[in-house]
């Protein structure tokens, strides 16, 4: 089982197709097993894809305390410097982008290129103002058991996937449900995660950003969290992060890289007009 040893945590990851590197980022509570269905298999047939589980997910360390997105963001640049990648592009899906957006400003000669998909605003809502945050997470579970509280993130259409797309590809919905609850860990885990989202602020970070992004949302990825839309937030991100593309996929929920093949392909685009140089 290969596993990077950073010191205080072991990092399980997979590493797949050759090529430039492309690091993706998952949600933090995501295993890194829902790369695998669908994104992994298109992108590795012209990149080297590197996904990862993050501490407190699917085989990596479980720690018993409470994370946060630049934490995450260093065991990102200790894996890189296990595998001798100099050069990456970081790709982040949720709160994945907010750990690839933490990389990019941490660590930047490490990030050619980021790509921050469907984000949340962090701290605050979009209009700048605090945002508020409920966890219910913990009430869903008691009353109607983990398993279908983590499967229910993937089975609907009122936030994760068009109605046109999931009618009529109901394995691929299946197969990233299964794949999102095959390694989950624990409810006490997956609250580490959850308050992990409080201790950073996506749209007062995007100035600092100084790699070429990509600014990646459905375009129907409009469900309010606490005052905060991911396609709000990425139209924000747009205004924000200097020289940025930002690119609303049509007819897209909040599964980015699954409800269709839109997102992959703007991000394919996006990375081949922007080829990692050879040193």
């Amino acid at each position: 089982m290969p596993t990077a040893d950073l010191g205080d945590v072991k990092i399980y990851y997979e590493s797949r197709g050759d090529g430039a590197a492309v690091l993706l980022c998952p949600p933090s509570w995501w295993p890194s097993d829902t790369w695998n269905v669908g994104v992994v298999p298109f992108l590795s047939r012209q990149y080297r894809t590197i996904i990862f589980d993050c501490r407190g997910t699917g085989y990596s360390s479980m720690p018993d305390h409470g994370y946060t997105i630049e934490q995450f963001a260093k065991d990102c640049a200790g894996l890189l410097e296990h595998l001798q990648i100099s050069r990456c592009h970081a790709v982040g899906f949720a709160l994945g982008g907010q750990i690839a957006q933490a990389l990019a400003i941490e660590r930047p000669a490490l990030v050619a290129t980021l790509t921050i998909a469907a984000a949340g605003a962090g701290v605050k809502a979009t209009d700048g103002g605090p945002r508020v945050i409920r966890n219910t997470d913990e009430e869903e579970i008691r009353a109607h058991g983990f398993e279908q509280f983590i499967r229910g993130h993937i089975e609907n259409t009122h936030m994760a996937f068009n109605p046109k797309f999931f009618d009529e590809h109901h394995d691929a919905v299946k197969a990233l449900s299964d794949a999102l609850w095959k390694r989950q860990t624990s409810p006490e885990q997956h609250r580490y995660h959850y308050e992990a989202r409080r201790t950073w602020d996506t749209l007062a970070s995007a100035p600092k950003v100084k790699v070429p992004t990509l600014i990646l949302c459905g375009a129907g990825d409009d469900v309010n969290r606490g005052g905060s839309t991911p396609v709000g937030t990425a139209k924000k991100l747009g205004e924000l992060v200097p020289g940025c593309e930002l690119a609303l996929v049509p007819e897209v929920k909040h599964m980015t890289f699954w409800d269709g093949a839109g997102a992959l392909i703007a991000l394919q685009d996006f990375l081949l007009r922007h080829p990692i140089e050879k040193l």
